[in-house]
């Protein structure tokens, strides 16, 4: 038995969109699990209505880091990264490994479906071919037969002929050595 599913645009799409937003949700997982470090420096502000369980840091802007590989540029200037930069480019990183893995995804898939597809048609095709062959048997079959059945026919037909012209030729001759015309025999 055969467990294959088979999901046309419409169910491949959804599929799709329901395997990027689990890989999504699993990748957000994985980065909320880092816990949270406390500032170095900084205060601790509440809200008036807030629980005093709950608190929210204040974090001062983050250090200035420079690029070494701007170091030195032609116009002079120093080109400095900050932690969101660098933040920005792990991200920006993560994404384009996670899209190459979809599309890879997407690229396998597609392959398997026009292999499959291509399976399907050849043995289409040879089925078709089996057909015709068996039909052609049968056709060629059938043409046999009836010749066989006209030769029989034909044979029986001009055995009858032979038959019924010697009846005819032994009463013209039983007539003639008579001398007498047969009764059935008219003349006009």
């Amino acid at each position: 038995m055969n467990h294959h599913f088979y999901l046309d645009d419409g169910e491949f799409a959804t599929a799709i969109a329901a395997s990027a937003l689990a890989i999504h949700s699993l990748e957000e997982a994985s980065t909320k699990e880092e816990p949270i470090r406390p500032p170095q420096q900084g205060s601790i502000r509440r809200s008036p209505g807030q629980d005093t369980r709950t608190t929210s840091f204040t974090r001062p802007p983050p250090p200035i880091v420079e690029n070494p590989r701007r170091k030195g540029t032609s116009r002079g200037r120093r080109i400095a990264e900050t932690k969101s930069d660098a933040w920005e480019r792990f991200q920006l990183a993560k994404f384009h490994k996670r899209y190459q893995k979809m599309h890879a995804n997407i690229l396998a898939w597609e392959n398997e479906k026009k292999l499959r597809a291509k399976q399907e048609m050849e043995r289409k095709k040879q089925e078709v071919e089996l057909r015709k062959s068996r039909n052609l048997k049968h056709y060629q079959n059938k043409i046999s037969r009836i010749d066989h059945i006209s030769n029989g026919a034909k044979a029986q037909l001009e055995e009858k002929r032979k038959y019924e012209e010697s009846l005819i030729k032994e009463k013209a001759r039983r007539m003639k050595s008579i001398g007498k015309a047969p009764i059935s025999w008219c003349c006009f």
